[in-house]
């Protein structure tokens, strides 16, 4: 029996411990500001990722915004499986800001 997706609300970023957004996710505004070191739950844990959000998401490797990392667009911009970044299972800061990915 599959279990059923937990979308990511208007104007937040949701990290899910599991691929293609299953799992109860860390769930954050990003009006909020950025996460220096995510919460023991999601730390380490997450494997896809939703931006739901006006402003771009980057998903770091270690803490305090060091290592490899990813960055996810702005408003519905969804990464399904964080493996083919070679960060499933690495999540350790998160960084939203305005700044467009690639930049």
């Amino acid at each position: 029996m599959a279990r059923e997706q937990i979308a990511c609300p208007r104007g937040f970023v949701c990290i899910y411990p599991d691929i293609n957004f299953n799992g109860q996710p860390y769930v954050k505004r990003a009006v909020d500001g950025s996460v220096r070191h995510l919460p023991d739950y999601i730390r380490g844990k997450g494997s896809s990722l939703i931006n739901n959000s006006n402003r771009t998401a980057h998903i770091y490797q270690k803490d305090n915004y060091f290592g490899r990392h990813v960055c996810v667009g702005r408003e519905g911009s969804t990464i399904g499986d964080l493996r083919s970044y070679q960060l499933n299972d690495t999540t350790h800061s998160l960084r939203n800001n305005d700044a467009p990915c690639g930049a």
